[in-house]
C-alpha cells in the first residue's frame, strides 16, 4: 500500500504491505461550519456563561486582544482577527483603542513579514501591533504570586487595557491537557520567569519519577501545570475568551466564546469528541506525523504529537515510534543545544530541576519515551548525531525509518497517525 505524507513543504512517500497495516487514524465526524463568519458573530452574541462581547465594552475604553503566534499559523488567524475587530468596532471601539498582543511565549517574535500572516493582509494597520517578548524587562509588569506560588509576570500592554480578550484554538495538548483558554496569558503573554515555573509543574514531585502523572493530553482535573495556568489567568482577569476548534485539512469546525473558564471547558468537550478516533488495536509500529509544515518547524514542534502517537503504541513497552517532522529551523530556541549535549534522562533531569528551562522539560519528556518503547525514531533533517545524543534514532526518509522498525519487530503490524496532534486514540467500547 503506497502513502504520501506532508514533510515540511514536501512529502514523503511510502509503502506498507497490506497485511502489515493495522489502519489510519485521521479524520473527525464533524462537518465543517459553513459560514465562519456567521458562527463567530453568534458565538460572541451569544457566549457561553457570559454577557454578549458588545455589552462588555464601552466606546472609549482600550481594548488588548492576546492572539497567536508564528508557530500557530495553523490556527488561521488571519482570516478571523480582522472580524473581532469589526466587531469591537460596531461595539463602539475606535481602532486606536485596539492593541493586539502577539502572544509569543518563550518564542522568539516573528519580523514583519511573520506578523502579516498572522494578521491577515485585511487587517487594519492602524490597530497598535505588540510582539511580547517574554525575555524583556521593559515589557513586563509583576501581578504577584498564583496560589500556587508561581510569580505571575504579564505584558504590560494586556494589564494596562480596561478589556482585556483572549483568542487562540483548543488542540490536546502533552503536558498541559488542552490548549486554548488560559494559556493566551501563561505561556503567551507571560514573562520567562512564569513561564518556566509553571512549566515546571510538569515534572514528577518525586526526582527519578519522570513526568507528573496528570500533567499529560486531554486531562484538566488534578493536572498542576492547567490550574496555575488558570490561576494566573484569573489574576489578569480577561473578560472575554475566543477559541476555535480546526480539522487536521485546516477547516474550522466549532467557535466557543465567553467566560474564561466555561467557554473553555466546552471547547475542550467537543474536541475531546470531534478528534477521538476508535483504533482496532494498538500497534507494534506507530508511525506519527504532525502533517508537515508549519507544525513541524523543529524538533519542539514535532515532537509535540508524541503523546497520542504513544498512546496508540502497544502497552508492553516493546514497540517502535518513528516520529516525522522535517525540522528546518532545526531543534528550536539555541538553548536546545545544550540539553541535547547533556546526554541521557537522568542528567537532564537533574540539571532541569536546578535550573527549569522549556527547551530541557522538551528533551527530558523525548528522552524518557524509550521507557515505553523498545526504539524510537526521528525522521527529520536534523544532523544524526544530534537526535542520537538523547537515544533517538535518527532517519531521513520515512521508508528508511519502517525498514528499522521490521528489523525490531519482524511482521510488527503499523499504525499511521498523520496528523497525531489531532487526533485522540482510543480503543472501541
Amino acid at each position: 500500500m503506497k502513502f504520501s505524507w506532508h514533510y515540511g513543504k514536501r512529502r514523503q512517500d511510502f509503502e506498507v504491505p497490506e497485511p502489515l497495516y493495522l489502519g489510519t487514524v485521521e479524520g473527525v465526524a464533524v462537518d465543517p461550519l459553513p459560514d465562519l463568519n456567521g458562527a463567530l458573530e453568534e458565538a460572541l452574541k451569544n457566549p457561553v456563561a457570559s454577557p454578549p462581547l458588545r455589552e462588555l465594552v464601552r466606546p472609549g475604553e482600550r481594548v488588548a486582544l492576546a492572539c497567536p503566534d508564528f508557530h500557530r499559523l495553523w490556527l488561521r488567524s488571519g482570516r478571523w482577527l480582522p472580524l473581532v475587530v469589526r466587531h469591537l468596532n460596531r461595539a463602539g471601539i475606535a481602532n486606536r483603542d485596539i492593541t493586539v498582543i502577539v502572544a509569543n511565549g518563550t518564542h522568539s517574535p516573528p519580523r514583519y513579514a511573520g506578523l502579516r500572516e498572522i494578521l491577515g493582509n485585511d487587517f487594519p494597520r492602524d490597530v497598535q501591533v505588540v510582539n511580547h517578548d517574554a525575555r524583556d524587562p521593559s515589557q513586563l509588569r509583576y501581578l504577584g504570586k498564583t496560589s500556587y506560588g508561581t510569580p505571575l509576570w504579564v505584558n504590560r500592554h494586556a494589564l494596562e487595557a480596561d478589556r482585556l480578550i483572549l483568542t487562540g484554538g483548543i488542540v490536546s495538548h502533552a503536558f498541559a491537557g488542552f490548549s486554548g483558554g488560559r494559556k493566551a496569558v501563561v505561556p503567551g503573554v507571560a514573562g520567562l520567569k512564569t513561564i518556566l515555573a509553571n512549566h515546571g509543574r510538569a515534572l514528577s514531585e518525586t526526582p527519578g519519577g519522570g513526568i507528573h502523572e496528570r500533567a499529560r493530553p486531554g486531562v484538566l482535573e488534578g493536572n498542576p501545570v492547567h490550574e496555575d495556568m488558570l490561576a494566573a489567568a484569573r489574576m489578569l482577569n480577561p473578560r472575554f475568551i475566543i477559541n476555535f476548534v480546526l480539522s487536521e485539512e485546516g477547516d474550522f469546525l466549532g467557535v466557543f466564546a465567553g467566560e474564561l473558564e466555561e467557554a473553555h471547558l466546552k471547547g475542550c468537550s467537543f474536541v475531546s469528541e470531534a478528534f477521538r478516533v476508535d483504533i482496532p488495536a494498538r500497534a507494534d509500529i506507530v508511525l506519527a506525523s504532525r502533517g508537515g509544515y508549519p507544525m513541524d518547524l523543529t524538533f519542539y514542534q514535532a515532537f509535540q504529537a508524541s503523546a497520542n502517537a504513544m498512546a496508540a503504541l502497544r502497552g508492553d513497552g516493546d514497540g517502535v515510534l518513528i516520529m516525522v517532522g522535517e525540522c528546518s529551523e532545526g531543534l528550536g530556541p539555541y538553548e536546545f543545544q545544550r540539553w541535547f549535549g547533556l546526554g541521557g534522562e537522568e542528567e537532564i533531569e537533574r540539571e532541569l530541576r536546578r535550573d527549569f528551562t522549556v527547551a530541557g522539560f522538551v528533551v527530558y519528556r523525548a528522552a524518557l519515551l524509550h521507557r515505553s518503547a523498545r526504539r524510537v525514531i526521528l525522521v527529520s533533517g536534523l544532523e544524526p548525531e544530534v537526535v542520537s545524543r538523547i537515544g533517538v534514532t535518527p532517519c531521513s526518509t520515512i521508508a528508511e525509518a519502517l525498514e528499522i522498525a521490521w528489523k525490531e519487530i519482524p511482521e510488527g503490524k503499523v499504525l499511521l497517525m498523520p496528523h497525531a496532534s489531532q487526533t485522540i486514540p482510543a480503543m472501541p467500547c
